[in-house]
């Protein structure tokens, strides 16, 4: 009865904690999705100058790597991640974690080519966009943020599901599902090499 208890005490505490993980998950990637969208949107108006646009391409940057990380962590950091379910993980976040990475390096080719054409400039310019290539990949870029912020949202919200973070049915579901994979594996390859070293046998009688 007591240890029975404590175990319930114990997943009492578990689930208190457990909001507050999905409070800052979820302010930290709304934080960073605002804070590009405003430099997608006001870029051009809140550089003074190129070297202004470069320190702003920079913190875009760094919010999107920061996105990625803490998408990262917050996988590697769950309980289905260290009862060993990785590669399930790895496939449920593969969308965004892949959008995200595509992202990322397309804000940076657009932001080189658009300081490659201003630093060029002794004057801050607008004719950077003049040029298709620059005006294709900026529409282009500005275009697939909108997947990029589906995605990593999609990603806080199923990180908030409390099976990740705590023993449950459907992990122990899950690991049956595993489990039985392994064994018919395992019975199918002791089959196919009973049925093999038959055939050899049989083989080698009519050889004889």
């Amino acid at each position: 009865m007591r240890s029975q208890l404590i175990d319930t005490q114990q997943q009492q505490q578990l689930s208190t904690m457990i909001p507050v993980r999905y409070r800052i998950l979820l302010y930290l990637n709304i934080f960073l999705i605002i804070v590009d969208i405003c430099i997608n949107t006001f870029d051009e108006f809140l550089a003074p100058n190129t070297f202004g646009q470069l320190i702003i391409f920079i913190i875009q940057d760094v919010c999107i790597v920061l996105s990625i990380t803490l998408l990262i962590v917050m996988v590697l950091t769950t309980y289905v991640a260290q009862a060993g379910l990785l590669c399930l993980l790895l496939r449920m976040f593969r969308f965004s974690i892949i959008v995200a990475c595509f992202y990322l390096a397309l804000c940076a080719v657009v932001q080189a080519l658009i300081l490659v054409e201003r630093f060029q400039e002794s004057t801050f310019i607008t004719s950077a966009f003049l040029k298709p290539q620059v005006l294709a990949l900026y529409v282009v870029q500005r275009t697939f943020s909108v997947l990029y912020y589906y995605g990593m949202k999609r990603a806080a919200y199923r990180l908030s599901d409390p099976h990740f973070y705590q023993s449950s049915k459907w992990l122990q579901n899950l690991w049956e599902k595993r489990r039985m994979a392994a064994t018919g594996a395992a019975m199918h390859a002791n089959s196919a090499a009973g049925s093999t070293s038959t055939a050899l046998r049989c083989s080698c009688c009519e050889i004889l």
